[in-house]
């Protein structure tokens, strides 16, 4: 499971991630050429991410799933393909993004891994006014 939209810790892809499964893996890639605040996350967000792992370790936990994470420096696709591939993953679960990076990277894990599943969330409501 990598964290590449900052919105993984959302209850729906918990629950969506977390039917069925076993051991969640998450993955925190620090891919240097990624464009910081668009797409994954590069160096300066990895507070950011500890964060998010963090919350979803909390998350997993209570539904008592058991959980591991892994930090890599790299480029985001050969990270996920490898660990994906070492661990033996089932599925590798995505967040929904509509930038050409995350089209990109989506496309490149389906040559390569048969198991790749994408979840839309729900953007959080603008408060009203």
């Amino acid at each position: 499971m990598p964290l590449l939209s900052h919105r993984e810790s959302d209850g729906f892809f918990i629950e969506k991630i977390s039917e069925g499964e076993g051991e969640i893996i998450l993955l925190l890639v620090i891919d240097t050429k990624a464009m910081p605040g668009q797409f994954g996350f590069a160096a300066n967000d990895i507070a950011n991410g500890n964060q998010i792992m963090g919350e979803m370790r909390k998350a997993l936990a209570r539904k008592k799933k058991e959980c591991c994470d892994v930090i890599e420096w790299g480029e985001t696709a050969n990270k996920i393909e490898h660990l994906a591939l070492l661990r033996n993953a089932r599925k590798v679960f995505l967040v929904e993004q509509e930038s050409q990076f995350f089209k990109k990277l989506v496309k490149e894990l389906e040559e390569k891994l048969d198991k790749v599943e994408i979840v839309r969330v729900k953007l959080p409501e603008a408060p009203k006014k």
